[in-house]
């Protein structure tokens, strides 16, 4: 099974760098656009940058609520019910 760590090392090192790259020429071309977008159409700069807040958000709330789960100790919402042994003491 993989050794993923902290920071992009282990198994997903590489995916983890062209992940890194590619966020960051995104976000540099976002700039340069926002940029012209903002001089020339304030309020749609200010609708997208509220819709882009809101994206971010919920991101935040479905990775938080993975981690939660991949963090929890395995098994940690099951209960074992003993069905057989029920049976036997409601004979009794």
């Amino acid at each position: 099974m993989g050794t993923e760590q902290p920071g992009g090392t282990g198994d997903f090192a590489p995916l983890v760098e062209e992940v890194r790259k590619f966020a960051t020429a995104l976000g540099g071309k976002a700039v340069e656009i926002g940029g012209r977008l903002r001089e020339s159409n304030p309020e749609v700069y200010g609708h997208l940058a509220a819709a882009g807040g809101e994206l971010l958000a919920a991101y935040r709330a479905a990775v938080a609520g993975h981690e939660q789960r991949w963090s929890a100790p395995q098994h940690a919402e099951t209960e074992r019910v003993d069905l057989d042994g029920a049976e036997e003491a409601s004979d009794k």
